[in-house]
């Protein structure tokens, strides 16, 4: 099984791609961002970042995805910008047949450090330790996606999440 999380941003599009099988439950196929201009018009940069994501789908095939969702944001103006990324990736899925989970922070917090108010840092730490990385990944944003894709493995019954602390 792939499962590819996604944490969305206009800016900033956090990724990574997971393997799962019996032999090992969390194998780590690619992380990364995908960065759009920030002087470009609104509707160019989400052109952009859907011929990204689409890129990523057709590469990976996954069967699943699953994209952070807004649970409370003070700044509207952040809120409306993350929505219109989150709908680009959603139409890149739909497009083909992939099924869509969607978890808020706080539930990938919960199952990656057992408390939901863990900070970046936290995050950033507890992520490479269950994918048996070396170090920290630097980049925030793909280290959150990594955490939407572990935690759908952990959410749809796939791993246990006992398997992600061994």
């Amino acid at each position: 099984m792939i499962v590819i999380g996604i944490d969305p941003g206009t800016a900033i599009t956090g990724f990574g791609v997971i393997k799962s099988t019996k032999k090992d439950p969390l194998e780590v196929i690619s992380y990364g961002c995908v960065k759009t201009p920030a002087g470009q018009e609104m509707s160019l940069r989400l052109l952009s970042m859907f011929n990204e994501i689409e890129i990523l789908f057709d590469k990976y095939k996954p069967p699943q995805i699953a994209i952070e969702r807004i649970f409370f944001n003070t700044n509207a103006k952040t809120a409306l910008s993350v929505g219109q990324a989150r709908g680009v990736v959603m139409l890149a899925a739909a497009k083909r047949d992939i099924t869509i989970f969607e978890y808020t922070a706080l539930q990938a917090k919960l199952i990656l450090t057992g408390y939901g108010r863990a900070t970046k840092k936290e995050m950033q730490e507890a992520v490479p330790r269950y994918l048996k990385m070396g170090g920290r990944i630097k980049q925030d944003d793909a280290a959150d996606g990594l955490a939407m894709a572990i935690t759908n493995l952990v959410k749809t019954g796939y791993i246990s999440s006992h398997e992600i602390s061994s």
